[in-house]
């Protein structure tokens, strides 16, 4: 039994001495972080606002009610250049394109909904 014990006191004091405790039984202070040396947290985009936005790209899958198109950065709407599927606002304007069509095409966007609203092909 007095082998378990100070085996305890043993583990114990290590495990104090790694948590910064004294030998007084005082738990030692610990710095406040040095919150100037922080970095500053990132502003998000402010939102769109709603409205119209020209765009282009390059269509890379059409679906029936929608269209995923390799475009460029849309400022208006904070987008990065990427490859996205959009919804489009009538089916018929898919109509005669096809994969691999340059093209240039009108985003709308409203109350943080994107919707393609007309696509033409760029010659």
């Amino acid at each position: 039994m007095k082998t378990a014990t100070f085996f305890l006191a043993a583990i114990l004091s290590v495990a104090m001495s790694a948590c910064g405790a004294r030998d007084d039984g005082n738990i030692a202070p610990v710095p406040a972080p040095n919150m100037a040396a922080a970095s500053p947290v990132p502003t998000a985009f402010p939102e769109p606002k709603n409205g119209e936005y020209p765009g282009k790209g390059t269509i890379t899958k059409l679906a029936p009610r929608s269209v995923e198109i390799n475009h460029e950065a849309i400022p208006g709407v904070n987008m990065p250049a990427m490859q996205m599927e959009f919804n489009v606002s009538n089916k018929a304007i898919l109509s005669g394109l096809a994969v691999g069509d340059k093209i240039d095409f009108t985003l709308a966007y409203k109350d943080r909904t994107e919707i393609v609203t007309k696509i033409e092909k760029v010659k």
